[in-house]
């Protein structure tokens, strides 16, 4: 046991602040800080054992306080206190702990622990450590230049008569081969474990021959393996779903498996098994460190046993199992020198046991395009039975629709051709078939050109969208519009035509119009919603002059259009008015503005009612005056334009 003195500060209990201070007097009451030092700490005894206790008290100054100190014991069916100077192992209390306190009048106290071990057997046992003693019949060891085993003798006296014999199977003796520790009746074997796999065996003998006391350990020669089940039975577990590597492995791990069989059935069962060095070698001497075993039962047999070698990491060792014809319950373990995996096997007569009255499935019928999809649910009836009789889904004709695997209850199926076809559902005896229709395919969704990207509130504008299909014929489908901010734009298709949508603007924002037909999307077009210039007035001082002009427009340049670029942090960004076969070569005079004229505003469209437009031209430059009056979706706004000047071109 430990024989040592430590000193508990109390202000680490009680928060008391520790400050230097004067000498001070070697009392209880007028100490500013008091320390308690018990001798001895972590108190370890066995059944017989007697050990004597004592604490002393002091100041700051270091001088020693008498004062009465009270004892007890947090639990005294692990140790009974003798008087106020000993305490004693009480039987019962093996391998059990609990506290020893030390209490003064002021409240005061420190504490240690007590530890309770159970006695060793006469004779000569292998023991983990020179401290607790817990007994051991086993230890692993690999490739290590220098390794040890230590034995406990009892009684310890043996060793002041008679020499330890060591005998070393399978390991090689290191130098020195022993020590030994006389007072705690110790002796320790030292030696060298090989780079191979296999058993060994140290054993120690004291005494005359026909009286020797011995003791043996054996030892595992083996790399330390990091172990664990894993599989598609573990997919809620994402790290052992699929194989585990060196890193994740000892994180993440699973010792058992379990398995509902039916009869005449097989399984396979995996364990990832990964040597730390990822060494070839290591990891080949690892495959004799584990072993299969059947623990109980007789409803499947072992078929085979396999090591599949992973390159860096460690390998896999696969089992299966095939199921008899009985039901009844079977329990595998496979072994290595670190822990016990568990596979638990239940074979059932699933036919007799969980019957099936009838297949359902959603949709009843199915239609969908080439290239679309289509999540089939599928289920039976009793639901009781559906975890043993999942329904198998093939397609009468694979060459049009390609069957999927399960996710929980839903298979997706995809259309491959057009054309007509049925699934087949089947499940414990019972079939259902569903018709299955291989419609026109999309092969893309595009836009037109033309397609306003910026309209003004409360504006509607008509856009076309091209479907083109797998035969090159016309879409058949109706086309489905997306607007990613609704409470901005409206979008949807234009009655029953399935080549146009009507966007509406409802407030000012932006939004990113989809339009999807048979499943296949196209590319979002963004779309921007600005408001209505109503009253908005042009002048020198928020337009550019030098990017703003007059010029001659239209095919015959008969034309004239006015644009106007604005200064930036205005309202809109340009302004562009085309006035139709007005240019007869200067660009002077006050003009008309017919109905119908289109006033562009940053891309947005709006048809001008009534006005007039003035331009004054000096040489390269222009004055331009405008008021004209204009209407959105029924909304009728005005604006004008004040001695605005303009470059002329």
């Amino acid at each position: 046991m430990k024989r040592y003195s430590i000193i508990l500060f109390l202000a680490v209990f009680f928060g008391v602040t520790i400050f230097s201070a004067c000498e001070e007097e070697a009392t209880l009451d007028g100490a500013t800080e008091v320390y308690i030092t018990l001798n001895p700490t972590d108190i370890s005894l066995r059944i017989g054992d007697t050990v004597k206790i004592s604490a002393k008290v002091t100041n700051v100054s270091g001088k020693i306080i008498n004062t009465p100190i009270s004892w007890s014991l947090a639990d005294e069916t692990v140790a009974k206190l003798l008087g106020d100077s000993a305490i004693v192992a009480v039987n019962g209390g093996q391998e059990k702990r609990t506290t020893l306190k030390a209490t003064l009048e002021n409240g005061k106290y420190a504490i240690t622990t007590v530890s309770v071990l159970r006695n060793l057997p006469e004779g000569v046992t292998c023991v983990a450590n020179d401290s607790t003693m817990p007994e051991m019949t086993s230890k692993q060891s690999y490739n290590i230049p220098h390794d040890s085993v230590m034995f406990a003798v009892s009684p310890k006296t043996l060793l002041y008569d008679y020499e330890p014999q060591v005998k070393l199977e399978g390991v090689t003796a290191y130098d020195p081969l022993t020590t030994i520790n006389y007072e705690k009746g110790i002796v320790t074997v030292h030696f060298t474990s090989p780079r191979e796999s296999g058993e060994g065996k140290i054993t120690v003998s004291l005494g005359e021959s026909s009286t020797a006391q011995s003791g043996s350990c054996t030892i595992t020669i083996a790399p330390q393996i990091f172990a664990t089940f894993y599989g598609e039975y573990y997919a809620n577990m994402p790290y052992l779903a699929t194989r585990p590597g060196k890193e994740i492995l000892p994180m993440y791990f699973a010792y058992t498996y379990e398995k509902e069989m039916d009869i005449n059935t097989s399984d396979t069962i995996r364990i990832a098994m990964n040597v730390q060095s990822g060494l070839k070698e290591d990891i080949e001497n690892a495959y004799g460190a584990y072993r299969w075993e059947i623990a109980s039962g007789s409803s499947v047999v072992i078929t085979s046993r396999t090591n599949e070698y992973v390159e860096n990491e460690g390998f896999d060792a696969v089992l299966s199992v095939r199921a008899g014809v009985d039901e009844g319950d079977t329990e595998i373990h496979c072994i290595t020198p670190d822990t016990v995996f568990v596979a638990t096997f239940q074979v059932k007569d699933f036919k007799v046991r969980y019957p099936v009255d009838e297949i359902t499935v959603d949709p009843e019928t199915v239609s969908m395009p080439v290239g679309g999809t289509v999540r089939l649910t599928t289920g039976v009836i009793p639901a009781t039975s559906y975890a043993y009789h999942k329904p198998v889904v093939t397609a009468a004709d694979p060459t049009k629709v390609s069957v999927g695997s399960y996710d929980g209850n839903v298979i997706t199926l995809r259309g491959l051709a057009m054309g007509e076809t049925e699934l087949i559902l089947t499940a414990n005896g019972k079939e259902k078939r569903v018709p299955v229709t291989i419609t026109e395919g999309i092969n893309s969704v595009l836009w037109v050109s033309g397609n306003a990207r910026t309209i003004f509130a409360g504006q509607t504008v008509q856009w076309g969208v091209d479907a083109r299909t797998s035969s090159g014929g016309e879409n058949p489908y109706e086309v489905t519009w997306h607007s990613s901010n609704p409470d901005a734009v409206k979008a949807e298709q234009t009655g029953s035509d399935n080549k146009h949508g009507t966007i509406t603007g409802l407030a000012v924002g932006s939004s990113n119009v989809t339009a999807e037909v048979a499943g296949v999307m196209s590319d979002p077009a963004p779309v921007e919603v600005i408001a209505l210039p109503n009253n908005f007035t042009l002048t020198a001082e928020n337009t550019q002059k030098g990017l703003s002009s007059v010029y001659a427009d239209g095919s015959a340049l008969n034309d004239l259009s006015v644009y106007f670029a604005l200064v930036k942090g205005a309202a809109y960004k340009s302004i562009t008015i085309t006035l139709p076969g007005v240019y007869t070569g200067t660009p002077s005079g006050t003009y008309p503005v017919p109905r119908g004229t289109i006033l562009n505003i940053d891309g947005a469209e709006a048809e001008v009612t009534s006005g007039s437009v003035t331009v004054t031209t000096t040489g390269s430059e222009a004055i331009v005056s405008f008021s004209i009056s204009s209407s959105v979706g029924g909304q009728v706004f005005s604006m004008k334009a004040e001695d605005v000047p303009v470059l002329v071109f």
